[in-house]
Formats: C-alpha cells, sequence, structure tokens
C-alpha cells in the first residue's frame, strides 16, 4: 500500500476544504440548471397545469436546498474566521492560557480582504 502525500499526513483540514469547496460549486451550478429546466417547464403553455404546479413545486424544492448549500459554506467559513481571530486574542495575551479543550486550527489562515 502507498504512503499518503505528506500534506495529508500533517494536516488534512486545508485539503478537505478545498474538495468541499469544488463538490459544493459542482452542486450549486447543477442546480442552477435544474432550477432553469423546472422554471421554464412550469411556465410552458403546452404542459398541463397539474405538470405546471409539479414543475413549480420542484423549482422552489431546488431554491430552498440551493439556499441551504450557500448557508452551509457562510457557516463554515465563519467557522475558519472565529479561529484565526480566538489565534490572535491568545497570542496578544501569553499569560492567559487558553481554556482546556481548545484546539488550535491546523489550517492556513484565510486570505486578507480588501477593504473598501
Amino acid at each position: 500500500m502507498s504512503d499518503p502525500p505528506y500534506d495529508v499526513e500533517k494536516d488534512p483540514y486545508p485539503l478537505m476544504s478545498k474538495w468541499r469547496q469544488s463538490e459544493r460549486h459542482n452542486m450549486i451550478a447543477a442546480l442552477r440548471d435544474l432550477i432553469d429546466e423546472a422554471s421554464r417547464m412550469a411556465k410552458s403553455k403546452r404542459a398541463p397545469a397539474s405538470e405546471r404546479i409539479r414543475w413549480t413545486r420542484l423549482a422552489g424544492q431546488l431554491i430552498w436546498y440551493k439556499d441551504a448549500i450557500l448557508r452551509s459554506m457562510s457557516l463554515e467559513s465563519m467557522e475558519n474566521e472565529m479561529f484565526v481571530i480566538k489565534k490572535q486574542v491568545f497570542e496578544k495575551k501569553p499569560e492567559q492560557k487558553p481554556p482546556t479543550g481548545f484546539m488550535y486550527p491546523t489550517f492556513a489562515e484565510p486570505a486578507k480582504r480588501s477593504e473598501t
């Protein structure tokens, strides 16, 4: 059996985060296509009224699911920022020990945002 790459042994969090981000991007792109198709079918004059109701309902469910994916992305980014802030606070006050059970983040700090 081959050994895993060194960076995976060291810290799997950034690798998992990148993979989740790319998978979410693919899911959102697929959902966008499905929402467009469902909306088109819901507005179609050729479809019977009962089918248009089903397509409208499906479009609404897909929009809700896409929103849930986007919300989970923002929660994950808030968690990353919280870890960075905690690390900065404990670095500024070295005499104050972190609480028991606190683990320093092992992932790279997010890129600096440009303030406009």
